[in-house]
């Protein structure tokens, strides 16, 4: 039995989940087994990453608003000169009558979406501070300056 005590297993990173608010450097995973944080530099890589999708999903989201708006404002200005109901009642018609190319295009920005909605809900959910942090920065420069600034 001598030997066993100078025996060591390597040890193995883990990821840690943690129930409560914290400010937890190592062993912290982003959704995914293999995105281990592991040290600063991979915390600051991560917050990173976590920023520009959230920045990226608002300005996917303003794209699909534009998008809408471009494939219906044609349909409103056609009718300017008559009255005001029948426009209404014509552009409500004229709105659910898209292309099934086009109604593919907004199902599949929308798919989009709620994906990357529910994954930065997922990196919420880690509860790291710097995580949170990273994803309220990123979708607020997303607003600000790629949505709000096109």
């Amino acid at each position: 039995m001598e030997g066993h005590s100078e025996h060591h297993m390597p040890e193995t990173s883990t990821c840690e989940m943690n129930m409560l608010f914290n400010w937890q450097i190592e062993n912290t995973c982003v959704v995914f087994r293999w995105w281990h944080i592991s040290g600063p530099i991979s915390l600051m890589i991560s917050c990173l990453m976590v920023f520009i999708i959230a920045a990226l999903y608002e300005w996917i989201r303003a794209y699909s608003t534009t998008l809408d708006t471009q494939w219906h404002a044609p349909e409103l200005n056609d009718r300017n000169e008559e009255n005001e109901q029948e426009n209404v009642v014509y552009a409500y018609q004229q709105y659910k009558r898209l292309s099934g190319q086009k109604e593919l295009i907004r199902s599949s920005i929308y798919a989009l979406l709620v994906g990357i909605s529910f994954w930065l809900m997922l990196v919420f959910m880690t509860y790291n501070g710097y995580l949170m942090i990273a994803t309220v920065l990123g979708a607020g420069f997303g607003h600000f300056f790629l949505v709000m600034g096109s």
